[in-house]
């Protein structure tokens, strides 16, 4: 098992990369014309993702 620190370092990007993934979903839906709201949702789950990752980053640090 890895060391808390690495664990929490990793989980922060997976986040991240979670939060990349709804970014260019919603891209990619913006180009094809889907609905404007479903687009917005798609960039405030990203910021969700994105918070989270940045929050365990943060808490690997005081680890």
């Amino acid at each position: 098992m890895p060391p808390p620190k690495l664990r929490s370092r990793w989980f922060a990007w997976w986040y991240f990369t979670i939060a990349l993934g709804f970014v260019l979903l919603a891209i990619n839906r913006a180009l094809v014309g889907e609905k404007v709201w479903l687009i917005a949702l798609r960039f405030v789950i990203a910021a969700g993702f994105a918070a989270l990752g940045y929050v365990e980053l943060r808490s690997g640090k005081r680890s």
